[in-house]
């Protein structure tokens, strides 16, 4: 794990290295399973698919479904989404990215949809507030090859990748009836992203 985050510095400080807390059987077995023949040959994005297995069981368990929507959107709704926008180019933008999954699902449409590279294709940009989340997304990305810059912040009250006027898509499966929203702030008031002329909204609500 050290020596991965060496060779990708995003993901330096983000891999687990608490491998003694499991017990030496549950070990031996995992070795054994990830060196079958059939791991070993298998082609395509397999690794990204497990990984994308497991969020979608660890989304499933826990402290309940409303938080496990918090870091995972449904694969079919990601899906929707991206074929609905045709995401195949330019900057892309997720100020609510969760674990990271709409840049994958962007990912595998432009592998289905045109002869490009998606590095080449696209560049990522995402924001999460909760930690453990970014950590989630930079792994998810790294996995599957895509090249991006994930920042944890709050998008609520912040723009850190600066990217007013310059994105060619944002897309967002949005935190709905956030409360509280704090309008007192001063970078809300002069948020580049609100609507010009129209103002704050009265409601506190995040929608």
């Amino acid at each position: 794990m050290r020596l991965i985050e060496v060779e990708y510095p995003d993901l330096a400080g983000i891999l687990p290295k608490n491998y003694q807390d499991f017990a030496a059987d549950l070990l031996r077995e995992l070795v054994r399973v990830f060196n079958k023949d059939a791991v070993k040959k298998v082609t395509g994005d397999v690794f990204g698919r497990i990984y994308e297995y497991f969020l979608i069981k660890f989304s499933m368990i826990g402290t309940g479904a409303q938080e496990g929507g918090e870091f995972f959107t449904p694969s079919s709704l990601v899906q929707l989404i991206v074929n609905f926008i045709e995401l195949d180019h330019g900057i892309i933008h997720n100020p609510v990215c969760g674990s990271g999954g709409m840049f994958v699902q962007t990912g595998y449409f432009i592998r289905s949809h045109s002869n490009k590279q998606m590095n080449e294709a696209i560049t990522v940009y995402g924001t999460e507030q909760k930690t453990n989340n970014t950590k989630l997304a930079k792994m998810n990305l790294a996995i599957h090859g895509i090249e991006g810059k994930i920042i944890e912040n709050n998008s609520f009250y912040s723009d850190p990748h600066n990217l007013v006027g310059k994105c060619d898509f944002v897309m967002a499966n949005p935190p709905f009836n956030v409360k509280k929203i704090d309008k007192g702030k001063e970078f809300v008031k002069i948020d580049k992203r609100l609507f010009p002329g129209i103002g704050i909204p009265k409601a506190d609500n995040g929608n």
